[in-house]
C-alpha cells in the first residue's frame, strides 16, 4: 500500500514532479502497462502520477492490492501483455529493444501458495502472446533466468548483474543496428546519383568547422542515396548554428549538383533571464556571458539552460523549467523566462468526509510557494500519518505558468467496534465493548465510547481526542468517566473485608511531543471519589471532591507489546490538588518516577530492569495512594495489596524465548523484585519494611492475547499461583 507508494515517491521525486501529469514531458517518454481487473483489458498509462502508474503496473494479484486510477482497478500488466513491444511501436519508436524477463513454468513442487498458482496460470495464458511480441522486437535481450522464478527477490543483486551482462552481450549488435538505421532510415534508401558539385549557400557557412567537408557524405564523385543527403542535413541541423537547413538537388543523375542552404540563427547582443531570485544573479550572468556577443548556437543555449535548470532542481525546486525564449530582432536581445514552479492552487480529491483544513494543515506547501519535492514528500507522509487514509498521493497539473497541486486521498472506514475480555484467577472475568469514530464530523477528532463490566469492576467512558488541537501541534483529550472498582484489603498479609472505590468526573489533557523529553502534557482533573466498605472499622472511608492539575512526561520507545525486545519506557508526573483555587476537598501534592528498559542479550534472551518511586505529602487521600502487588507488579502479593503515600520498587526480569520456529511466541520469565511502602512521609525507613519477590512464569503470545502462568514467592511468607488470559484494559 502506502509504503510501496512512499518508496516509489522517494526514488522518483524529480521525474515524478517534472512529468507533471504527462509522461511525455520526461527526457525519455514513458508508458506503464497495467490490466483493468474489471474489464480484463490492457491499459496503457501515459499521464497521471508516475509512482502510482508504476505501482499499478506491478500490482500482482494476491500479493498487492489493485490500484484505483480513473475508476479502474488496475493490476499487473503482465496478465494481458507480458512483453508490450506493440506499445513502443504505437508510440512511434524507430527501434524497439525488448527485454524478456519472463521465467519458465514452475515445477509441481514449486506450486503451493495462492499467488504461485496465479503466477503459473498467468504464465501459461501469456506464453503464445509473448512469443509473438518477441518477433516484433528489433532486438531481443533474454537474460538467463532459468534458475529464478517470478517474485523471487532474495537474489536481487545477482539478477541485476545478469541483466547487465546480457546487455553488454548484445552491445555490438545494437551498434550495428543503429548504424544501419542511421545510414539508411526507413524509406530513405532511394538512389540519387553521382555528385559532381557540392556547395553551401547562405550566410552560415563560416560557422561550420573546417572538418565538416571531410565528414560530409555528399562529396565529389560519390554515389549518393537519399539517406546520404538526409544524414548531411541532420548533421548540419544538429550543429546548432542553423534555424533552417535544406538541400537542392539539380542536374542529371550522372552529374548531380548538391546545394545545402543554411539559414543561420541571428547574433545575440544581450541575454536577459527573467527570474524570481531563487538562485544568485551571478549564475545567470555567467550563463548570459557564454551566449551573448556571437551568433546564437541553439546547442550552447540549451546546454546553459540545462545547467541552470539542474542547479535549480538540485536546490530542491523540482518543477524548474524554461517556460519561454523570445528573440527581439530590433535590438538582438534574447529573453529567457525561468519558471521556478510556483503553486497556483492546492486542491484535494477524495475527501468525502474529511474537512479540507485537516489535510491542508499537514501539507507544508501553500498557494504562492515554490514547489519543492522534499516538502511535498514530507506532506504526503504527514497526511498519511494521521491514520485517516489508506492512500495519499500528489498529482500536478500545469496552469499557464503555475501549477495546481492535487492531493488525492482514499479515506479509511472511520467507524469501528471492538469487543474483548480478559480473565485472571484473582480478578476473574472482565469484558468490554468499545465504539470508535476516528474522524468525528470530518475534523480528525476521535470519539471513543467505552464500557466494561466484570466481577470486580464496572467502567464507562466517553473520550474526545485529537492529535492536533486546531492548527497547533498540541495533542488534547477530554474524557468523561464513571468507575466502580472493588478491591481486597490486606493488613500484614491477612485479608480483611473488601472495599469499593467509585469515581466519576472528567479530565482535560493537552500536550506535545518534544524530542528527548517524550510527550509532555498538562492535565486538569475534576473528580468525585467515594471509598466505602461494609467493615465499620475500615479507616479509609471517604467522600471527596478532587480538583487537581498535573504535569506528565512519557517516553515510550518499546518496539512491540506485550513482550518488547528492546526500548525504554520512562515516565514521571507531578500532581497537586488545591482547595482554595480549585475547590478540592483536600490539598495534596504527589510525584512519581518510573524507569524501565528492555535489552536483548544473545538472540533468545532479554533482560528488563526497572525502578518505580513515588512520594506525596501527608494530606494525600487514600484513593490517591500508590499501590503495588499482583502477577506482573510484585508477584507473591495480591492485586493492590501494598499501598502508601511513599513507595519504592525495583527489580529485574529475565526472559528467555523457547519457541524459535513455532507459530506462537513462548517465553520463560524469571523475576526478582524488592519494594516497600510507607503511609507517612516522616515514617522511619527500616530494613524490615522491604519485601522481596521471586517468581517464575511461562508466557505465550497467542491470538487471544498473552497467556501467562506465574508462581510467586514474597519474602518466604506467601506463595501464590497466578493465571491470566488476555490484555489488560
Amino acid at each position: 500500500g502506502q509504503k510501496i507508494f512512499q518508496t516509489f515517491y522517494n526514488h522518483l521525486l524529480g521525474a515524478n514532479f517534472q512529468a507533471a501529469d504527462n509522461f511525455d514531458r520526461l527526457r525519455v517518454p514513458f508508458r506503464a502497462v497495467a490490466t483493468d481487473l474489471v474489464s480484463g483489458e490492457k491499459v496503457v498509462l501515459g499521464k497521471g502520477d508516475l509512482a502510482e502508474a508504476i505501482n499499478a503496473s506491478m500490482a500482482f494479484p494476491l500479493l498487492f492490492a489493485p490500484v484505483e486510477i480513473d475508476g479502474k482497478w488496475l493490476v499487473d500488466g503482465g496478465i494481458t501483455d507480458n512483453l508490450p513491444v506493440d506499445v513502443a511501436i504505437q508510440q512511434g519508436a524507430d527501434m524497439v529493444i525488448a527485454v524478456d524477463a519472463t521465467s519458465d513454468l514452475r515445477r509441481r513442487e514449486e506450486i503451493g501458495a495462492p499467488w504461485e498458482i496465479a503466477d503459473q496460470v498467468t504464465s501459461i495464458m501469456m506464453k503464445n502472446p509473448t512469443e509473438e511480441s518477441r518477433l516484433q522486437a528489433d532486438l531481443l535481450i533474454q537474460p538467463a533466468l532459468e534458475a529464478y522464478k517470478g517474485g523471487d527477490f532474495r537474489m536481487a543483486d545477482e539478477l541485476i548483474a545478469i541483466g547487465y551482462r546480457s546487455g553488454r552481450e548484445i552491445a555490438d549488435s545494437l551498434k550495428n543496428l543503429m548504424a544501419v538505421r542511421r545510414d539508411f532510415p526507413r524509406d530513405q534508401d532511394v538512389y540519387i546519383g553521382r555528385a559532381s558539385v557540392v556547395q553551401l549557400a547562405g550566410g552560415g557557412a563560416a560557422l561550420l568547422p573546417e572538418s565538416f567537408s571531410a565528414m560530409c557524405r555528399a562529396r565529389y564523385g560519390q554515389t549518393l542515396y537519399r539517406g546520404d543527403i538526409y544524414r548531411d542535413l541532420t548533421a548540419l541541423y544538429e550543429s546548432g548554428f542553423f534555424e533552417n537547413v535544406y538541400a537542392r538537388v539539380e542536374g542529371p543523375p550522372e552529374a548531380r549538383r548538391i546545394t545545402y542552404h543554411l539559414d543561420a540563427f541571428p547574433r545575440v547582443n544581450q541575454v536577459n533571464f527573467r527570474h524570481h531570485g531563487l538562485l544568485p544573479d551571478s549564475l545567470y550572468r555567467a550563463a548570459a556571458a557564454e551566449i551573448a556577443g556571437r551568433p546564437l548556437n541553439i546547442n550552447d543555449l540549451f546546454a546553459r539552460i540545462d545547467t541552470l535548470r539542474n542547479t535549480l532542481i538540485g536546490a530542491g525546486y523540482s518543477l524548474a523549467a524554461i517556460s519561454e525564449i523570445r528573440y527581439q530582432a530590433e535590438n538582438g536581445e534574447l529573453d529567457v523566462l525561468v519558471d521556478e514552479g510556483f503553486i497556483n492552487e492546492v486542491r484535494i480529491v477524495g475527501n468525502d468526509a474529511t474537512r479540507n483544513f485537516v489535510i491542508l494543515r499537514e501539507f507544508p506547501l501553500k498557494r504562492g510557494d515554490v514547489f519543492r519535492a522534499s516538502a511535498a514528500s514530507e506532506g504526503i507522509q504527514n497526511i498519511y500519518s494521521t491514520s485517516l487514509f489508506d492512500r495519499v498521493l500528489i498529482n500536478l497539473k500545469k496552469n499557464r505558468r503555475e501549477y495546481d497541486v492535487i492531493i488525492k486521498v482514499k479515506e479509511r472506514k472511520y467507524l469501528l467496534a471492538r469487543l474483548g475480555a480478559n480473565y485472571s484467577l484473582e480478578r476473574r472475568t472482565t469484558g468490554f465493548v468499545e465504539l470508535l469514530e476516528d474522524n468525528l464530523l470530518g475534523t480528525d477528532i476521535k470519539l471513543k465510547l467505552f464500557g466494561s463490566a466484570g466481577d470486580f469492576e464496572r467502567r464507562a467512558e466517553v473520550q474526545f481526542y485529537t492529535v492536533r488541537l486546531f492548527n497547533t501541534y498540541l495533542t488534547s483529550s477530554l474524557t468523561f468517566f464513571y468507575q466502580e472498582q472493588q478491591d481486597r484489603f490486606y493488613r500484614d498479609f491477612i485479608r480483611e473485608k473488601d472495599y469499593t472505590t467509585t469515581r466519576r468526573g472528567w479530565k482535560f489533557v493537552v500536550g506535545q511531543q518534544i524530542e528527548r523529553l517524550g510527550l509532555i502534557s498538562a492535565e486538569l482533573r475534576l473528580e468525585s471519589i467515594d471509598v466505602s466498605s461494609t467493615d465499620p472499622q475500615f479507616a479509609y472511608q471517604s467522600d471527596l471532591q478532587i480538583r487537581s492539575v498535573a504535569v506528565r512526561s512519557v517516553v515510550d520507545k518499546r518496539d512491540k507489546l506485550p513482550f518488547p525486545d528492546r526500548g525504554i519506557y520512562n515516565r514521571w508526573y507531578w500532581e497537586a490538588g488545591n482547595s482554595q483555587l480549585l475547590g478540592s476537598s483536600v490539598p495534596f501534592t504527589k510525584i512519581f518516577l518510573g524507569l524501565e528498559g528492555y535489552y536483548p542479550l544473545l538472540e533468545v534472551m532479554n533482560y528488563h530492569p526497572y525502578l518505580y518511586v513515588g512520594s506525596a505529602d501527608l494530606t494525600l487521600p487514600f484513593a490517591e495512594y500508590f499501590f503495588f502487588g499482583g502477577q506482573n507488579h510484585f508477584a507473591g502479593l495480591h492485586n493492590r495489596e501494598k499501598f502508601g503515600r511513599q513507595f519504592i520498587q525495583t527489580g529485574l526480569d529475565w526472559r528467555w524465548e523457547i519457541s524459535p520456529g513455532l507459530p506462537v511466541d513462548a517465553y520463560l520469565i524469571g523475576s526478582y523484585a524488592i519494594g516497600a511502602s510507607w503511609e507517612r512521609p516522616d515514617d522511619r525507613i527500616e530494613g524490615e519494611d522491604f519485601l522481596q519477590s521471586v517468581s517464575a512464569s511461562l508466557a505465550i503470545n497467542s491470538l487471544l492475547g498473552p497467556i501467562q502462568f506465574t508462581y510467586g514467592n514474597v519474602s518466604g511468607q506467601r506463595r501464590i499461583f497466578y493465571f491470566s488470559l488476555g490484555f489488560d484494559f
